[in-house]
């Protein structure tokens, strides 16, 4: 279960508030001498810190799998313009100690690329000339990619997939690419740790998000979900996408040791009971009961 298992690094960046060295370096130490061993990353991941800690902390380790991505940039700049691409991932490769990755993804295209020919040519090169091993796409959540590229063209595809946002698993099905689930915990929202009263620092990116009606209608869902189930919220919240047929991998953002603790402890134990899983599938089509919330759901 361990191979399913991937450790996202955003969370370690400082975009979730403030973070001390040390505290990076352990976390990281700590996932790979517990068989944790594939990272997802990318540029603007503490404007390029993110990417500088794996590399230098896993600098003598061959057998550690980084996953980065280019078209967002350190310091809020985005660019998907060919010539930008090449040198996102020259200096990425830099900021790495790395010669090559394992997936390399597109982050979170909209209306930004028009002509995705060029871009995955671009990218099949890299990948013949095994630079990286991989072609993904991390997908923008709620934007409809259909018309614009043939999924089947990517190796790996990543798209956010949690108790409060369950649209990407009917979509699963029409790919061949392999499928990562990003934000099991809703961004924190299924930790349970996070009320309605939550107010989130000025360096915290949830800042600018997470705040006010939208806040209080997620809670109003995640209260529901508390009442279908005597499990922990965060342990049920894993346990139902470990459980999910449709996953091949979970990207797990973490930001200190406990979070690793608890998530090799949960895959220790996951199964859930198919009737459980169905349970919750309905409580979402139904927006867990709530009448005009879409608005502000996740």
């Amino acid at each position: 279960m361990k191979s399913k298992i991937i450790i996202g690094t955003w969370p370690l960046s400082g975009d979730y508030g403030n973070i001390d060295l040390n505290q990076i370096q352990q976390s990281l130490e700590f996932c790979y001498e517990n068989g944790l061993k594939e990272f997802d990353t990318a540029p603007n991941y503490g404007n390029g810190f993110m990417e500088f800690c794996l590399g230098k902390v896993f600098q003598q380790n061959s057998d550690v799998q980084i996953n980065t991505k280019i078209g967002n940039l350190p310091f809020g700049k985005k660019s998907f313009d060919i010539e930008s691409l090449k040198k996102s991932f020259d200096e990425s490769l830099k900021r790495l100690n790395k010669k090559s990755v394992n997936t390399l993804f597109l982050h979170n295209p909209r209306n930004d690329i028009l002509d995705y020919d060029k871009i995955i040519d671009f990218m099949e090169k890299l990948k013949n000339e095994n630079m990286i091993k991989c072609i993904g796409l991390s997908k923008a959540k709620k934007f409809d990619y259909e018309d614009l590229v043939d999924l089947n063209r990517f190796d790996v595809i990543q798209e956010d997939v949690n108790l409060l946002y369950l649209e990407p698993i009917n979509e699963i099905k029409n790919t061949k690419a392999i499928f990562m689930a990003r934000s099991p915990l809703a961004s924190g929202l299924l930790s349970g740790k996070i009320t309605k009263k939550t107010k989130f620092s000025n360096d915290d990116h949830r800042n600018s998000w997470l705040k006010e009606e939208r806040l209080k209608s997620l809670i109003k869902r995640i209260d529901v979900i508390k009442q279908n189930s005597d499990m922990e919220l965060n342990i049920l919240a894993i346990k139902f996408l470990l459980n999910l047929k449709n996953i091949d991998k979970i990207i797990f953002g973490v930001k200190k040791i406990e979070h690793i603790k608890n998530i090799i402890d949960i895959i220790s134990d996951y199964k859930l009971n198919d009737n459980v899983i169905q349970k919750f599938k309905e409580l979402y089509e139904k927006d867990f009961g709530l009448i005009d919330e879409k608005q502000y759901s996740y």
